[in-house]
């Protein structure tokens, strides 16, 4: 028997399509993404139910769960007030994309099948999720930007007509380093889009490659490793969480005006 022997298959990128509605495909990622949401919706009428002027145990750790996010927003943002409008999307992105990571960790989950498919998978091992969260988030960041700047202040960031001008009538030297800016601000047009693939890439590998990996190495340590790597993955699904919700409170703080967040 080889040592590295796999006893299960090693996950594809793309998802397995378990049936359609109509003409729109439901893929095995669909499904735990419906778990999820329900299972957030429920979890979310229970708490706001059992919220008491003095907490017990469970609502303690919530409060501390919530004062520590809303402490490195408020890190990230540099102001209370910009902590305040991002958190309840930082906060959700985090619960969701935490629960996406770790809930396939669950004992039961990786067995249920569909015509030989599995049932349910970690959504954010496809990237097709991960590519629609960062894109949404992006797209979001930009309409704050375009509403805080106003449609000129926003298209001047990043096309800077008005400088070039400027400085070209103030002579050569000032023309040049004008020209030098403009085309950092085209740039920037370029950085942004990147940040699309940037956010979904760096999520989506981590959380594929961490599967992979589980199925290999519990093929060589079979009675060794599995509470172990699934201990570290429940960590890596976390921090994952934790720094895609930072990345875009860091994408939404930049957007804004200087003056409103410093």
């Amino acid at each position: 028997m080889s040592f590295f022997h796999i006893p299960g298959n090693i996950p594809s990128v793309e998802p397995d399509i378990l049936f359609s509605i109509g003409l729109v495909p439901i893929s095995n990622t669909m499904m735990m993404i419906w778990v999820i949401t329900l299972l957030i919706i429920v979890l979310s009428v229970v708490i706001n139910k059992t919220l008491k002027e003095v907490p017990g145990k469970f609502q303690s750790m919530l409060e501390v769960f919530y004062e520590g996010v809303q402490g490195l927003l408020d890190q990230i943002t540099r102001k209370r007030e910009a902590t305040e409008e991002i958190f309840p999307l930082i906060g959700t992105l985090f619960v969701f994309i935490g629960l996406s990571n770790i809930i396939n960790l669950i004992p039961g989950f990786s067995s249920l099948t569909i015509n030989g498919s599995e049932m349910f998978r970690t959504p954010t091992s496809d990237f097709n999720v991960t590519f629609a969260l960062a894109l949404a988030m992006i797209i979001l960041v930009q309409v704050e930007s375009l509403r805080d700047w106003g449609f000129f202040g926003y298209i001047g960031r990043f096309v800077q007509i008005k400088p070039l001008i400027q400085g070209f009538r103030k002579g050569v030297g000032e023309g040049m380093s004008a020209f030098i800016n403009f085309l950092i601000g085209l740039l920037d047009i370029v950085s942004e889009l990147a940040k699309v693939l940037s956010l979904s890439m760096r999520l989506f590998g981590n959380i594929f490659a961490g599967e992979v990996l589980m199925v290999i190495l519990l093929g060589a340590f079979a009675y060794a490793l599995p509470a172990v790597w699934m201990g570290f993955n429940l960590f890596t699904g976390i921090i994952q969480a934790l720094v895609f919700g930072a990345l875009v409170a860091a994408y939404y703080g930049i957007a804004k005006k200087p003056e409103k967040i410093k």
